[in-house]
């Protein structure tokens, strides 16, 4: 039985990404690690870089004969939350057809050049919590369940800090 209470924070300081990922949940438990695809967008770790830098990066690597750039920006916002909102400590769920997966983000956003093949070349560690269980959708508060089928690939979730305590503590 899972039982964590997330306690310690209170709706201000709570931070929660919903991340739908690229690749598998076998290499994400076997390699504690979240990635996140768009891959072919490198160098989007050099901290100079704003969010318009994001979204010319992704616009020239993916979209390019695409004359508005509104693609690309959804892209990049993705992209922006994962590198530079996310970080260690914060709570990170990843959906399945279950339910959720839920760990806490261990460490800072790599990029692998070795997994640009496979589209999962930005990655970050994570202790996966509820033995690498998901947390199931009828144990799921409604908020949290419309949130998890977002059409997005990154989800700032942090505003649900109570509904994802609700389900984890009665799973």
């Amino acid at each position: 039985m899972f039982k964590i209470s997330l306690g310690e924070y209170t709706g201000k300081d709570f931070r929660a990404f919903i991340v739908k990922i690229s690749g598998t949940e076998e290499k994400m438990f076997a390699e504690e690690i979240v990635m996140i695809g768009w891959s072919k967008a490198d160098g989007l770790l050099d901290e100079s870089l704003m969010k318009d830098d994001f979204r010319e990066i992704v616009h020239k690597e993916y979209f390019p004969k695409e004359e508005n750039k509104r693609r690309a920006g959804q892209v990049a916002g993705d992209l922006w939350r994962f590198i530079r909102e996310m970080d260690v400590e914060h709570y990170v769920l990843v959906p399945t057809k279950e339910g959720f997966y839920i760990g806490k983000v261990a460490g800072p956003t790599t990029y692998n050049e070795m997994r640009i093949f496979n589209d999962t070349a930005y990655q970050r560690k994570v202790h996966w919590l509820n033995n690498k269980e998901p947390i199931t959708l009828e144990k799921t508060p409604e908020d949290v369940q419309t949130r998890l089928k977002s059409v997005q690939s990154v989800i700032d979730a942090s505003d649900l800090y109570q509904e994802i305590e609700f389900a984890m503590r009665i799973s």
